[in-house]
């Protein structure tokens, strides 16, 4: 993104979305948009956020739902369209394998768990939920932690996922 702090913008979410229409392609927007989209969206709100004419999202959701990217559900009225959600998890794990090997992994993992284990301590409970309710707002840190607790736990997930993609391919190949 091209920033130039001494131009001045009426609108800056405008030029963001300027910035953004000049550096990818409208497939590329598309795709942007729908994967950070968990709840059922009419091909017209993804044009709207992607920027993009909707015969052209119609187009691009119908090949990402062919390739099974993008659930396809019928809203009644019309389509509608989110991520397919185990896609999106797959890809998540075989990113992680990509990166990481099984050790690095594990070690990871071995990270994550003592940053939980720490948090549980430190709070004197069992999870993200529980200290939620004994937070104050003001709480800064302890919202930081409890983000943290959240994002770790996400993590285990799909660390302990890529670790048995490891452990599956040494059975199956």
């Amino acid at each position: 993104m091209n920033f130039d702090p001494t131009e001045e913008y009426e609108d800056v979410n405008e030029a963001a979305v300027t910035d953004w229409k000049s550096e990818t392609t409208t497939r590329e927007r598309i795709k942007a948009v729908i994967m950070r989209t968990t709840e059922p969206t009419s091909a017209s709100e993804v044009a709207d956020k992607a920027s993009a004419s909707e015969p052209v999202v119609r187009d691009e959701l119908t090949d990402l739902a062919d390739s099974g990217l993008v659930e396809k559900i019928d809203g009644g009225q019309g389509a509608l369209y989110k991520r397919n959600d185990q896609m999106y998890i797959y890809q998540q794990v075989l990113k992680l394998h990509d990166e990481y090997s099984a050790d690095e992994l594990v070690e990871k993992l071995q990270d994550m768990k003592q940053t939980v284990s720490d948090i549980r301590t430190t709070y004197g409970v069992e999870s993200p939920a529980e200290l939620a309710q004994q937070l104050d707002p003001d709480d800064r840190e302890g919202w930081e932690d409890h983000t943290t607790w959240q994002t770790a736990q996400k993590n285990l997930y799909l660390a302990k996922a890529a670790i048995s993609f490891y452990d599956a391919e040494k059975m199956v190949v």
